[in-house]
């Protein structure tokens, strides 16, 4: 396999990672919806997912069936073998089909139809997520096939029957998921509109993920490939050439998922404005695979110069340069990601709320960055410290990973250091400079309330699990030998390696932590009144239109002291009035003076309508 194949494999953990975060995020909103259909619950539940798992299941087995039976068929009409040898699979593949096709047929009939009588089964997250689960899979199976055939065009790979055959099957199922996505949408409510979201952006991220590595290689091996024709030098034993198969494999890597990252981030999904997911993909994208991927590729050019200049490395200075290529590669391709997602996101933004939480999400999560490169330097300090203790008493190497030198280890933590303390730095002095110009509203930030805690929390994990560590491998030692050795040092490195890190981080961001608690609001109070008896809040439950229903919760919740359960009225006829904070007083102070325990609030044309009832 190529290198481009080897790391397009690599995709596949971080793939089903997104699906299963896919899943818990579809299984939150289910819960969390607001149950406006209750009146008319379509299929009901239970019977929904029997319908669509049964449809799934069938609809897999059957294009998987149909891809096995028509790839068996080319492969007998292409490659040599009699049918003996394609036997097997055909009979799979019809098998799957036999089965798989009527079942499907049967339950996606059945659900259809209940669709086009109700609205509130188009509108159901397990019919939306049926959906777009399958969108997901067949796009992955087509981007597979897509890659093999466009291989096989260029002359870079054999012919493959699986990925001709997948290939029309798995755009048929595509196809025809998405007419029926498109053909619904109109009717979408909050919470299929993200399940929709999560699945364009999730592609969006994956192909634009396997274009940059297309990319990435194939600019790397037409650059290395003139540098050794230019300086006569062979860099690897079998050659990097230009035109060889690695290069048109990444060629075909990057076609595929420069189409398909065009289909849905530019086509698909380019009149979506304001989503949460959309914004997660932007600085996950501007950050993750820009900026970051930038600062590696910085960092590895920075620790190949530093290996020279410390001598640690063997071999002549035209090989031993041949690494600053990928570095600039990478740099390139980063950069070119960094620059055009980050150019989306403030314009996008407009002057708004979002904007500044954006702003301070970016900066701190620079500033997470260079705090991670140098929480990795000191701790190969420590590790460093050790080795060297633990040599100086006669005990050198333990294991077939400590070969590293010392040479090497020090160009490594001058690297780390030389990325990490200006990175940090910078980002860090420009969020206390906003926090200095309004310090109540960006000290009380969620968003740096939880950058600090995280640092705060992740380091304490750190320090106990290595002194944890620490003290196993001295009583450990004492306990069985009696006395310390120079082993015990050098076994000592990695919970050391552990341990210092936060030594030196906690200190400080533990100041910043209690400096800032004090702009942090008052916990409401609930205190007992004067005469003791403790306060027990009322369930309020407000019925409201969805464009008035949050700016009345919040004025009222406010008012009480509590929050307000909301229910979204969905009737047309029902008057929305203005989030008027006297309208929500008054019938605030209604309920906190009535003695019943319930109370359901009703906008009308005079005001707010409270009826009271006792449970």
């Amino acid at each position: 396999m190529t290198t481009i194949e080897w790391a397009l494999l690599a995709i596949i953990p971080f793939a089903l990672f997104a699906i299963g975060g896919a899943a818990v995020y579809a299984v939150f909103v289910w819960r969390n919806t607001d149950r406006r259909d209750e009146a008319d619950p379509g299929i009901g539940t239970p019977r929904r997912v029997y319908f669509y798992f049964a449809s799934f299941v069938s609809l897999m087995m059957a294009a998987s069936g149909a891809a096995t039976a028509l790839a068996t068929l080319l492969d007998f009409a292409f490659r040599e073998g009699g049918a003996d040898a394609y036997a097997d699979s055909l009979a799979m593949g019809l098998a799957l089909v036999a089965v798989g096709l009527p079942v499907w047929l049967f339950h996606w009939r059945f659900v259809q139809r209940a669709a086009a009588r109700t609205p509130t089964e188009r509108r159901s997250v397990l019919r939306n997520l049926h959906v777009y689960t399958a969108l997901g899979v067949a796009l992955g199976f087509i981007g597979f096939s897509a890659f093999r055939v466009i291989q096989f065009a260029l002359f870079a790979g054999a012919f493959d029957g699986f990925a001709w055959g997948g290939a029309p099957v798995w755009g048929a199922v595509w196809a025809y998921h998405w007419r029926v996505a498109s053909a619904e949408r109109a009717g979408a409510s909050d919470e299929t509109l993200a399940i929709r979201r999560m699945y364009l952006y999730m592609a969006s991220a994956t192909t634009l993920a396997m274009a940059a590595l297309g990319v990435a290689v194939l600019a790397r091996v037409v650059l290395l490939d003139g540098y050794q024709t230019a300086l006569g030098i062979t860099l690897a034993e079998e050659g990097i050439d230009a035109l060889g198969d690695e290069a048109r494999s990444a060629l075909a890597a990057a076609l595929v998922g420069g189409a398909g990252w065009a289909a849905h981030w530019l086509s698909f999904a380019r009149g979506d404005r304001g989503s949460v997911l959309r914004w997660a993909y932007l600085l996950i994208a501007s950050l993750g695979g820009g900026f970051g991927a930038m600062v590696v590729g910085f960092g590895y050019g920075l620790y190949a110069a530093m290996q020279w200049a410390a001598d640690a490395v063997e071999g002549s200075l035209a090989e031993h340069l041949a690494t600053m290529p990928t570095s600039l590669v990478v740099i390139a391709v980063a950069a070119a990601i960094w620059r055009y997602h980050r150019n989306r996101i403030f314009p996008e933004a407009g002057w708004s709320s979002v904007a500044l939480v954006l702003a301070r999400i970016y900066m701190l999560a620079l500033a997470a960055m260079g705090l991670v490169a140098i929480a990795l330097a000191v701790a190969a300090v420590a590790d460093a410290l050790m080795l060297a203790l633990a040599e100086r008493g006669g005990v050198t190497y333990m294991h077939e990973f400590d070969n590293w030198g010392l040479r090497d280890r020090m160009a490594y933590i001058v690297t780390l250091l030389s990325i990490g303390c200006p990175l940090w730095w910078i980002s860090w002095r420009q969020a206390q400079e906003f926090a200095s110009e309004d310090p109540q509203t960006e000290r009380d930030a969620p968003v740096r309330r939880m950058y600090a805690l995280g640092v705060l929390c992740l380091g304490l994990m750190a320090l106990i699990g290595g002194a944890s560590a620490a003290l196993y491998t001295l009583l450990s030692d004492l306990l069985a030998d009696g006395a310390l050795s120079a082993a015990t040092l050098r076994e000592l490195a990695l919970p050391m390696s552990a341990v210092l890190p936060p030594a030196v981080i906690l200190p400080y961001h533990w100041i910043v932590y209690r400096r800032e608690r004090a702009f942090e609001p008052e916990p409401p109070d609930y205190a007992a009144p004067d005469d003791g008896e403790p306060f027990e809040p009322k369930r309020v439950t407000l019925f409201a239109p969805p464009e008035a229903a949050d700016a009345l919760a919040t004025a009222m919740s406010s008012a009480l002291g509590y929050p307000v359960e909301i229910r979204r009225w969905s009737d047309s006829q029902t008057f929305a009035p203005s989030p008027d904070e006297g309208v929500a007083a008054a019938a605030s102070r209604a309920i906190a003076e009535a003695p019943e325990t319930r109370a359901l609030v009703v906008p009308e044309r005079g005001g707010l309508r409270v009826v009271f009832w006792r449970e």
